[in-house]
């Protein structure tokens, strides 16, 4: 079976390049068998494409090109690097993105407006806490003014209710019929007359 010109081409290519690779690294190419792998994959075609658009070279130069693709003078970590490029986000993933930062943009007024009604509501209970307590003061010394004018006026009802038995009995004696009465009772109540006349001579001078 004879192969073709055109791959026979192909085929000193890509020995070329492995030779060229060996004299610029120092290292022959170890490679291959990943190149033979991945050479159809979406993503050397795409490589194959620009590289044709970029040196501009007639479709029947295929082989040259697809084999100037391989870039055998990589090594494994510029494949590896290669490999993770990203791809230009598409339409419905920029349509996805932006919609999420709408939403955000929505979000923040809804979430600021929510923080200052939860401020404001915070003020007024703290306004409201300090009324009441404000209410709650004063009533409290209302009570304790009544309380201590109520307390003032049972004492002077005490004290008006102890003048009164006082005066009564002081009455009592001065009215006391001592005719039958022993000599030392008799004393008593001359000095509790004279006790009682002293305390009124002081309180009513003349």
């Amino acid at each position: 079976m004879s192969i073709s010109p055109l791959f026979s081409g192909c085929l000193n290519r890509i020995e070329d390049a492995k030779t060229m690779y060996k004299s610029n690294s120092k290292n022959a190419f170890q490679l291959e068998h990943c190149w033979r792998i991945l050479r159809n994959e979406a993503k050397w075609l795409i490589q194959r494409e620009n590289l044709k658009a970029r040196t501009r070279q007639p479709a029947t130069q295929s082989c040259s090109t697809f084999a100037s693709s391989i870039n055998l003078e990589e090594d494994n970590d510029e494949m590896n690097s290669g490999e993770t490029l990203e791809r230009p986000i598409g339409k419905k993933a920029e349509k996805e993105k932006l919609k999420k930062r709408k939403n955000c943009d929505d979000v923040v007024p809804i979430l600021s407006s929510q923080l200052d009604e939860i401020k404001e509501e915070k003020r007024r209970l703290h306004e409201e806490k300090k009324e009441s307590m404000r209410i709650a003061l004063e009533e409290r010394r209302e009570f304790m003014r009544i309380a201590s004018e109520e307390r003032r006026e049972l004492i002077r009802i005490k004290e008006e209710k102890n003048e009164v038995e006082k005066r009564k009995a002081e009455d009592e004696i001065m009215m006391k019929d001592t005719r039958t009465m022993d000599p030392e009772q008799k004393e008593y109540i001359r000095l509790r007359r004279l006790e009682i006349l002293e305390r009124l001579r002081s309180k009513f001078p003349s």
